[in-house]
């Protein structure tokens, strides 16, 4: 009865995806080794990932590979995605200026600008990166 009750609750929380209107949510993501995605939204982040991986565990033809993390996780707010988009800039002593492609965390996308210029730049050997350069680009734009 117990088990019944938590299904439950997991439904009520979780709602329909395609009836659900909510301005604020969780969108996450499960995939199999076959890369079939099976995805859930939700109010709660970790219901969101317990719904995306109990679908996968049920319908998956191997359910042994479903796999998940809280990093296949989006929070979206009005409809805007609230993932961070970061780019960094990367500078040599040509003053040529390099920036990096966009990444979820500050420090890879500093580490992509400064491998992009040591490989573009006449002098890679000059090749600097200061935190200052990086931006996050993500500025709440509708998706």
């Amino acid at each position: 009865m117990h088990h019944y009750f938590k299904c439950a609750v997991l439904i009520l929380l979780s709602g329909s995806s395609s009836a659900f209107t909510a301005s604020s949510y969780w969108q996450c993501v499960t995939e199999d080794s076959a890369n079939k995605v099976w995805s859930a939204r939700s109010f709660y982040q970790k219901a969101a990932l317990n719904i995306a991986f109990a679908s996968c565990k049920k319908e998956s033809q191997n359910p042994v590979s479903c796999k998940t993390s809280a990093s296949s996780c989006e929070g979206f707010n009005q409809g805007y995605s609230l993932r961070p988009m970061w780019q960094c800039t990367a500078l040599d002593h040509e003053a040529q200026a390099w920036q990096s492609n966009f990444y979820a965390e500050r420090y890879d996308a500093a580490l992509g600008a400064k491998l992009f210029c040591k490989e573009k730049s006449g002098v890679p050997d000059t090749c600097y990166i200061n935190l200052v350069t990086c931006m996050n680009m993500n500025h709440g734009e509708p998706l």
